[in-house]
């Protein structure tokens, strides 16, 4: 269990450093505003995958408070991270590509967390993930588009 949260908390520092040191390419307002929407949509998720269907869980099956602060430290900086160096301006083939290359690190860090036993999988898999990630990373970048027009007419 120590090793599962050495693990989880050095992933959250080391994303928030990198955040905090970065170059900042999207506003505060669209940090914020793409944060609380990326914790929407994976509470979604794990109510449904998790919850009601017991496909993964972190931890211990069912709901667990020792999950919160670990999700609400990595999830925000992942979220913030992935639209900070979005390619908005490359090509398609460079913006695809990005998704990809974000999707396979982030089931590397989900093998990994699956090591640690901070994540576990009951009847879903990494193929499941590989599927996934990358019409997630896509939906948090539509929802970036969304907020940006959102301010534009306000």
């Amino acid at each position: 269990m120590l090793l599962t949260h050495i693990v989880t908390y050095s992933t959250g520092i080391m994303f928030w450093l990198i955040v905090i040191f970065s170059k900042k390419h999207i506003s505060k307002m669209e940090m914020y505003t793409s944060t609380f929407f990326a914790l929407y949509f994976e509470l979604l998720a794990n109510v449904i995958l998790d919850l009601k269907y017991d496909l993964y869980g972190y931890f211990n099956k069912g709901v667990d408070w020792a999950t919160l602060p670990a999700l609400l430290v990595i999830f925000p900086a992942v979220n913030i991270l992935f639209l900070n160096f979005y390619p908005f301006t490359k090509s398609i083939s460079k913006q695809i590509l990005y998704i990809l290359i974000c999707s396979i690190i982030g089931i590397s860090f989900e093998w990994i967390y699956l090591q640690t036993e901070f994540f576990y999988h009951n009847g879903w898999s990494l193929w499941y993930s590989f599927l996934s990630y990358p019409w997630i990373f896509y939906i948090l970048f539509l929802n970036l588009r969304i907020i940006r027009k959102l301010l534009k007419s306000s």
